[in-house]
């Protein structure tokens, strides 16, 4: 389960741009891989993202266990490329394998993402502005990890919380949210530009910006307050990441 895990980080972690610690392993065979509609066994995530990868160019797949922030057009051109790929296959995997209430879930859950790399892949604006703070990005992304640690782990031990009711599982589902947010702020006002901190803000909130958490904003003036904002110390998984890689394993 930890290999799949990692595995399935490759393609959201295209996300955030952060690709770390890939456990991706090269396929020495040219032969064409077959469809995925092929991989009968639903539950089968890593069988079905070796599917998605194992007819990408040699130089994507290099490009793709490259940790290095991306610093060019080129660069983001071909991340898109792998991102798309790997999110055609998600789309897949999620249709065939998922009943009607679930697979609706589950695009609710990757909406955030959908729309940052929609942005991130499309808008010519967005992307002169990510590369004018490329550096900062480079600075802070050992934080962003950190930061990103944390989150994952509140959201996981509150979903497995059976103690609580649903009303505080959310104020501390927002309240992890809101302090995962400044976490990334934080560090990269410690070590960027004002104005680059702040555009690491926008990234972070616009990736966990799911629809399950649309009433989240209201509740920031509380979540300032609240004393478990010290949970967090300092990266970030996307809250995409998170909800899909608990889908994609215990509900398919």
């Amino acid at each position: 389960r930890e290999h799949m895990a990692h595995r399935l980080v490759i393609l959201w972690y295209l996300v955030v741009l952060f690709v770390a610690m890939v456990n991706a392993r090269n396929e020495t065979h040219q032969n064409p891989p077959p469809p995925l509609a092929h991989v009968e066994q639903c539950g089968n995530t890593e069988k079905m993202v070796d599917e998605c990868f194992k007819d990408l160019p040699l130089h994507l797949k290099d490009f793709l266990q490259n940790t290095k922030i991306v610093i060019s057009k080129q660069e983001i051109t071909a991340k898109c490329i792998v991102f798309n790929k790997g999110m055609k296959c998600f789309e897949a995997y999620a249709a065939r394998c998922l009943q009607s209430r679930k697979l609706v879930l589950f695009k609710n859950n990757i909406d955030g993402a959908r729309k940052f790399l929609k942005k991130f892949c499309s808008d010519a604006d967005f992307q002169r502005d990510y590369l004018r703070h490329k550096d900062c990005f480079s600075h802070i992304q050992p934080d962003w990890i950190s930061c990103t640690t944390d989150f994952e782990n509140i959201l996981t031990d509150d979903l497995h919380d059976n103690t609580r009711n649903v009303s505080d599982k959310f104020m501390e589902f927002c309240c992890a949210r809101y302090a995962y947010e400044n976490c990334i702020y934080n560090s990269a006002r410690y070590k960027c530009y004002k104005h680059s901190a702040e555009f690491a803000r926008e990234t972070a909130k616009m990736l966990s910006d799911e629809k399950h958490f649309s009433n989240c904003r209201h509740l920031e003036d509380i979540c300032a307050g609240a004393t478990r904002i010290a949970w967090i110390s300092s990266t970030f998984y996307p809250l995409a990441l998170v909800l899909m890689l608990r889908f994609l394993r215990h509900i398919a």
